[in-house]
């Protein structure tokens, strides 16, 4: 019974802001959907010392032009919006902004730490295609943190944290069938605490995901002309 009260909390606690994504630089195509499940671990100090969270994920996305689409991705207690615009696309090369805003409830914390975690900001991603399908996705990222304690939730907003988050991602999209792939990914970010003026503990996170996609629309039968 202990064990079990043990790995909920680590589940419940795993429910912060997330800073994978397993996207590759190329958008869903119009008119389609792609669906991706991860298990995603995170290493990161929070006050109690270095500390080891699962945060399992699913995604789904909607392609709306030929290079937009729109997605949302939630997590234990998180979630997060996205877009994937893409910029450039050369023949074996794609360069791919994602602005995104997402958000968290953390239930293992104190007073001190951050007990709901809000963030907004810009990925970059470069896809270099190894194959037909497989693409190398380097990432680069920025983004803003507004941590939320138990004092700024409830008595004093002034108590709340700003932080700024830079960081970079290394990645494969590779297929393990015709409809599904695997990603595997690494992303490590080192939060910059805009008050304080110091870098604070870098964050680890690392994981695999399972992508697929709903399978492209047939063609409509036109009659002959009369």
């Amino acid at each position: 019974m202990r064990g079990l009260s043990v790995c909920l909390t680590l589940f419940l606690a795993s429910g912060c802001v997330s800073y994978g994504s397993h996207l590759s630089a190329t958008p869903t195509p119009p008119g389609q959907t792609e669906y991706s499940v991860a298990a995603d671990g995170l290493v990161l100090d929070r006050g109690f010392g270095p500390q080891v969270l699962p945060n399992p994920e699913a995604s789904i996305r909607w392609g709306i032009a030929r290079e937009l689409d729109f997605g949302l991705r939630l997590n234990a207690l998180g979630a997060e919006a996205s877009s994937r615009i893409g910029l450039v696309h050369a023949q074996r090369y794609r360069l791919t902004t994602v602005p995104l805003l997402g958000g968290g409830l953390v239930t293992a914390t104190n007073q001190d730490t951050d007990l709901v975690t809000t963030t907004a900001g810009v990925v970059l991603l470069n896809g270099f295609s190894l194959g037909s399908r497989t693409e190398l996705v380097v990432g680069l990222r920025g983004q803003t943190r507004l941590g939320l304690n138990a004092v700024a939730v409830r008595e004093d907003f002034a108590e709340a944290t700003w932080s700024f988050v830079p960081g970079g991602s290394l990645g494969v999209r590779f297929p393990v069938s015709e409809r599904f792939y695997l990603f595997p990914e690494i992303v490590v970010v080192v939060p910059y605490d805009l008050e304080e003026g110091d870098f604070e503990s870098p964050i680890l996170q690392g994981g695999v995901a399972v992508e697929w996609g709903s399978r492209a629309p047939a063609m409509r039968a036109h009659s002959p002309p009369p």
